[in-house]
């Protein structure tokens, strides 16, 4: 084993997990949790990974208690064994991502699920339930403060908006872990080709060049047919498989907005400026088309006649 491997990457983790905690800022360098775990595994083996964990989860479960021990690993820890484990077999981005985001979210539901239909509760109801106590503690909180136009804001969320976000929160939580899967892939996947000969050399194409499988498409046509079903139930499961398709094509849309920034000679901050600019405006929803119509129109050239639907 390589010790001082497994203490690096255990601070590195600790520290950004922390960071999550101690401040609303540092929410967002939390989410990058997994990138220590996915490159102490990726360089020195699963075994080195998994001690990590380990040893990262007892010391939070020291400093924070059991219950930020659990989340540490079974939300952060099972996505980086995932996404460690796709890297490894030198997988394709895709299915790195999907691994890694898909892990955690199927064992987390398979516990809760369990323990409210053990209590004999309903799920949905229970997330319904859930909503409107977060909005109800969110605008006491406001109104607290002084900002009570902001709490008046938040009590007027209606029960269709919490009835419709109960049920396509699936779509919408699965989405966001294979999205956060997805960065600590990349960035993982960064640093590992910047320094030759810590692990695996990842031969998966640039963003610019990426495309995922054309047959994938069949899921979209499939969740748009669902959409049009009367059955409620057929319908929310074609809505949330909407969400989850929807993304995968704004990522297609990305990399072919990449590909033309790269071929116009801007540099990569340049690029990432404006490719968050496009993503943050309406825009967004071009590039969602975009990454459709590449399936058949292919217009970087990366695809095989044959490949082609």
């Amino acid at each position: 084993m390589n010790y001082r491997s497994i203490l690096i990457a255990t601070v590195q983790t600790l520290g950004l997990f922390v960071a999550g905690i101690i401040h609303p800022i540092g929410q967002l360098l939390a989410l990058f949790t997994p990138v220590p775990l996915i490159l102490v595994s990726v360089r020195n083996g699963s075994m080195d990974g998994l001690v990590t964990l380990a040893v990262s989860s007892v010391i939070m479960a020291a400093l924070g208690g059991w219950l930020a021990a659990a989340i540490l690993v079974l939300s952060f820890g099972l996505m980086a064994i995932g996404v460690s484990e796709g890297m490894r077999r030198n997988w394709k981005p895709e299915q790195t991502s999907l691994l890694g985001g898909l892990l955690p979210i199927a064992v987390l539901a398979v516990i809760v699920v369990f323990y409210l239909v053990r209590a004999g509760k309903n799920p949905i109801m229970e997330v319904e339930a859930y909503l409107r106590e977060i909005i109800a503690n969110a605008a006491k909180t406001y109104t607290t403060m002084g900002f009570t136009e902001m709490a008046a804001t938040i009590s007027s969320i209606s029960d269709p908006v919490i009835y419709y976000f109960a049920r396509l929160l699936p779509g919408i939580t699965i989405a966001t872990s294979v999205i956060q899967a997805a960065g600590c892939f990349v960035i993982a996947r960064v640093i590992l080709m910047r320094k030759s000969g810590t692990g695996p050399a990842p031969v998966q194409p640039s963003l610019a060049a990426w495309h995922a499988p054309d047959s994938w498409v069949w899921g979209l046509i499939a969740a748009l047919a669902l959409i049009v079903v009367p059955q409620e139930t057929a319908r929310f499961a074609g809505l949330n498989l909407a969400i989850l398709f929807a993304v995968l094509y704004l990522a297609q849309g990305s990399a072919i907005v990449d590909h033309y920034l790269r071929k116009a000679g801007i540099k990569a901050i340049g690029r990432g400026l404006l490719l968050a600019l496009i993503l943050a405006m309406p825009s967004i929803v071009f590039v969602v088309a975009l990454g459709i119509v590449d399936i058949w129109s292919d217009f970087r050239k990366v695809r095989a006649p044959a490949q082609q639907i």
